[in-house]
């Protein structure tokens, strides 16, 4: 294996070592499961994480400048983000309707982990705007342009018009699924328009495999809002 599966690999199974050290640490406690731990965060991940900024950041970097978004990774955490705070949500409800007590302690246990996961989330992606982002701005917007910038982003974004979904406020896993049912539902003649951060083509090969010839996709806007009419031809 010589290409970037190889990478996606050795992700898996770093992540898979990493679960099961912890696991064993936590379950048994012993001297040896913390230093196996320890070893494998001090050997192999951190000589992983400088390989990456040593080799593959730079060339990223390129690729980025040429056919990305900087702000992709971030977009990526406001998805999990976005997921813990589900899952806050989704534990508390269950407290609430429930006096049963091996069931509270099941949900208090998935709170808890919940809010552990979004504390360091949320701090990591803070941070991350605050040293990269934030002096950006700082450095490179005149101060009429800063101002601006803070007072529209004391306006939520505006509700979507009638006929328009806006993939933004949907979570990731159920943007696809929403956005079928509701052409699914459109009668013939009829559009719909999507309005999404990020360019949502490949939205559209999902939809041809599942209504080839019974769609027309029209580009209305491309980046930084992309904004596409979606119009329904045949029935099939």
């Amino acid at each position: 294996m010589a290409d970037i599966a190889e990478i996606r690999e050795r992700h898996r199974r770093l992540r898979d070592e990493l679960t099961r050290r912890v696991a064993s640490a936590l379950a048994r406690a012993s001297s040896e499961d913390y230093s196996a731990l320890v070893a494998l965060l001090e050997g192999e991940l951190l000589a992983y994480a400088r390989a990456e900024r040593a080799r593959l950041y730079p060339v990223v970097d390129a690729l980025v400048r040429e056919h990305g978004r900087a702000t992709a990774t971030m977009e990526v955490d406001h998805e999990h983000i976005a997921r813990c705070v589900a899952e806050v949500s989704a534990a508390v409800e269950r407290l609430r309707a429930t006096t049963e007590r091996a069931a509270r302690m099941s949900a208090r246990s998935e709170l808890r982990d919940a809010l552990l996961r979004l504390g360091a989330l949320l701090e990591l992606h803070l941070e991350k705007e605050e040293r990269v982002y934030l002096p950006l701005l700082e450095r490179h917007l005149a101060p009429d342009e800063q101002r601006a910038l803070v007072r529209d982003m004391r306006e939520p974004p505006a509700a979507a018009a009638p006929g328009e979904i806006d993939v933004r406020t949907i979570p990731q896993r159920e943007r696809h699924a929403r956005v079928f049912a509701a052409f699914e539902a459109l009668p013939v003649g009829s559009s719909l328009v999507l309005l999404s951060d990020h360019d949502p083509r490949p939205l559209s090969y999902q939809l041809r495999s599942r209504h080839r010839g019974a769609y027309a996709w029209d580009d209305l806007e491309r980046g930084p809002l992309w904004r596409v009419r979606i119009t329904r031809t045949t029935t099939g």
